[in-house]
């Protein structure tokens, strides 16, 4: 009876799962009657990108399944306990509104930790006050040796261990007019509070949100227009440091995250072997494109090119088309990988997006290279015109 209960719980909620995934039919859409009409409607149409709801249902069936089979769940059913001035609220809420991406919901939803930290202190008599001061020393010692990773580290367990009871996220005006630093307000178990400075600032005038280093929010290279909904890569991105290799695509290719096309356009210039990948399609929930420079030395083995170094960068503009809809732009700068990823709550199969890209090249020797390798592309799926310098690429 027992093995019967397990089996119909597991059947149920991989049934709701899969019914939470699927896309409600439009009114105004007939349903189709063969595959090419279907096809069709994903051309025209695109698919619906999972949203921050779905996902979280998906997350309660799998819960449900452990929870029968195991007798506990996977994830705890307490919540962090999360919350976030007006500005904050307003932005997350005009994005999830936009993109089915609930910013706020996602964090408000995250598991309760802090039991784990509880167990220890309690088990082991603790006296949490005394352990975090220590570990705030070895942070002090890590950052004034330049280990801002481990010193981040420690300062985190030392929270941690603390028993977080409450993270409020809220915004400080900045000298810059219409500019707001976040900060996230930490109340420990013992009622202490700490204030940290994320880094990352909103600009309510251009609609940013932004890393003040220059280095992306919080590190990751990437800045955000809340308006355009697009994410877009800055010049000093972390993974600028580690090149690139075709493996990265092949590791993209086996994930159900990323559905891209790319093509690879390489030429000689300068003693170097060059390279300008370009790639459109889906990446998690939104639709992007990229454009991206890279060079090394001749005669190379393998698939490994370094990323262009600030000399050898260019000056580049991009734009994403969906038929004759114009998804998003990224106006002309310096650049060595332009890119843009607009979150949407519909998603459109690479071969029917369209990228309009520019990039200007450093002298007449290298846009008769660069020319050339895109007229004996072996796809023959490129056109381009030229003016002065500055090529134009459709794809």
């Amino acid at each position: 009876m027992k093995a019967i209960k397990k089996i119909t719980a597991l059947v149920l909620a991989f049934a709701i799962g899969f019914s939470i995934c699927m896309p409600s039919a439009k009114a105004e859409t007939s349903a189709p009657q063969n595959f090419d009409e279907y096809r069709e409607i994903l051309d025209d149409e695109g698919f619906p990108a999972m949203t921050t709801k779905q996902f979280l249902g998906i997350v309660k069936a799998i819960n449900t399944v452990f929870r029968f089979i195991t007798g506990r769940g996977f994830i705890e059913q307490e919540h962090f306990n999360f919350t976030a001035d007006a500005l904050l609220t307003e932005i997350c809420t005009d994005v999830a509104n936009e993109s089915g991406f609930d910013i706020l919901m996602l964090v408000s939803r995250f598991p309760e930790t802090k039991q784990y930290a509880e167990f220890v202190t309690e088990t082991f008599r603790i006296d949490t006050t005394e352990l975090r001061n220590k570990f705030y020393e070895l942070r002090y010692e890590q950052d004034a040796q330049g280990n801002w990773v481990v010193a981040c580290i420690y300062y985190f367990l030392g929270m941690y261990f603390s028993v977080i009871e409450e993270c409020q996220a809220y915004c400080e005006p900045l000298e810059e007019e219409n500019c707001y630093e976040i900060y996230l307000k930490i109340i420990l178990q013992d009622g202490t509070e700490e204030k940290i400075a994320t880094g990352v600032a909103v600009n309510t005038e251009t609609n940013e949100v932004y890393g003040k280093d220059g280095g992306g929010i919080v590190a990751t290279g990437y800045n955000f227009n809340y308006e355009e909904l697009l994410l877009y890569a800055q010049v000093n991105v972390w993974m600028r440091n580690f090149g690139f290799t075709f493996l990265y695509d092949l590791f993209c290719y086996t994930t159900p995250f990323f559905f891209y096309n790319t093509r690879r356009i390489k030429f000689d210039y300068d003693g170097l072997e060059w390279m300008v990948q370009i790639w459109k399609g889906n990446y998690l929930v939104s639709n992007g494109a990229e454009v991206g420079i890279y060079t090394r030395e001749p005669g190379s083995i393998g698939t490994y090119y370094n990323c262009a170094n600030d000399e050898q960068m260019a000056d580049m503009s991009m734009k994403l088309y969906h038929g004759d809809d114009l998804l998003f732009e990224r106006p002309e700068h310096e650049h060595w990988w332009i890119t843009g990823f607009q979150i949407s709550d519909r998603l459109y199969p690479a071969k029917n997006l369209t990228l309009d890209f520019t990039i200007e090249m450093k002298d007449e020797e290298m846009l008769s290279a660069f020319c050339e390798a895109v007229e004996n592309h072996y796809r023959n799926d490129m056109s381009y015109t030229v003016d002065g310098l500055t090529v134009n690429v459709i794809w």
